[in-house]
């Protein structure tokens, strides 16, 4: 019996169907994994142009197609990294050194720190005017200028640091938060006045998200600096948790991923909190001294063979970037719905309120 021919309504009826049983399951696939070689920690995925670059603690790989090439590997442990065009800088636990992409040989740059050459440097960020800043423990904050660097503050102990949209530049210290605008340093502790309160002294790390939220992620405590107009009308009263997920559970990062909500990188794998607007974060009310459920989280499954997360970001195209121990994995927006909506009939684990 011969063939239908591909142009009989049977036929093409026959090919619809085959195509919408097929086709869930082939969106439902996620892309393959982009694999990291040496499996080594994350510490930042930057980009410049068209390039790529994904810092560990030992390697700077390239992206190139689809495979990571690694282009340095350093014996001092790196701890943070920032890119402005072709000079890549890492701060490293023996000091700060700058690479020029193009090939990748280490320079040293000194800090003016007494009695240490190569103080351990725990933050690199480029502000919204490209001007770089460095935090070195023990020895306080410096800023890049006509090329060399001069101290902007000498408290000892910084933790981290986030440059945002708005020219702010924010440092996570032992003994609060510190926060320049313009040429005026504010600085957040626990006993603060004037609307200049934080629920914790010991600022761990600072996670600025795609939407313009600065999460500030402290020993004891979780708030949340909201965008724009929101954050000086919320500065009285942060959005403030005790935890995400249980108590001690430790967040990596965040991002918002339009139209399916917040996606929290954490130890205890990825969680999402689901239906949140861009702009407000209403599922953390701001701080009493009440603890109670306030909203569930929902875990989700990890990615088959991509490792638990510990980067998080949103691209121009709105795609959003895991990447892990185990290597890079994409997500379009669309991809990414669909996997979360996987994990709705999970248990959820719950956040707790101040």
């Amino acid at each position: 019996m011969p063939l239908p021919h591909p142009s009989s309504s049977f036929f093409s009826l026959l090919l619809g169907l085959f195509f919408l049983v097929l086709a869930p399951s082939l969106q439902a696939r996620p892309r393959p994994l982009c694999a990291l070689p040496g499996h080594e920690k994350p510490v930042a995925l930057l980009r410049a142009g068209k390039a790529t670059y994904l810092v560990t603690q030992r390697s700077v790989f390239r992206l190139e197609g689809s495979a990571l090439v690694r282009k340095y590997q350093g014996t001092a442990p790196i701890q943070c990294a920032a890119l402005a065009d072709t000079v890549l800088w890492l701060g490293t636990a023996q000091g700060l050194l700058r690479l020029n992409t193009r090939a990748f040989r280490p320079r040293p740059v000194a800090l003016p720190v007494a009695g240490e050459a190569g103080p351990s440097i725990t933050t690199l960020l480029l502000d919204q005017r490209g001007t770089l800043w460095a935090g070195a423990f023990g020895h306080g904050v410096f800023r890049w200028a006509a090329g060399a660097f001069v101290q902007e503050l000498n408290t000892p102990a910084i933790n981290g640091g986030a440059a945002m949209a708005d020219s702010s530049v924010w440092i996570a210290t032992s003994i609060g938060l510190n926060r320049r605008v313009g040429a005026e340093w504010l600085r957040y502790n626990e006993e603060g006045v004037a609307n200049h309160e934080i629920p914790d002294n010991i600022v761990e790390k600072l996670l600025p998200d795609n939407a313009g939220n600065l999460w500030v992620i402290m020993s004891d405590a979780i708030c949340v600096f909201e965008s724009g107009a929101q954050r000086s009308a919320a500065e009285g009263e942060l959005p403030t948790v005790k935890f995400l997920g249980r108590p001690g559970n430790e967040v990596y990062g965040v991002a918002y991923v339009p139209g399916t909500g917040r996606v929290f990188a954490t130890a205890m794998g990825l969680l999402l909190l689901p239906n949140e607007p861009t702009e407000h974060v209403t599922s953390f009310a701001p701080s009493t001294d009440k603890i109670e459920q306030k909203r569930l989280l929902l875990p989700l499954a990890p990615l088959p063979g991509a490792g638990n997360p510990t980067l998080l970001q949103v691209d121009a195209r709105q795609r959003l970037w895991l990447v892990s121990e185990a290597g890079i994995q994409v997500l379009t927006a669309k991809e990414f719905r669909r996997f979360a909506q996987a994990g709705k009939d999970k248990p959820a684990a719950g956040t707790a309120k101040l």
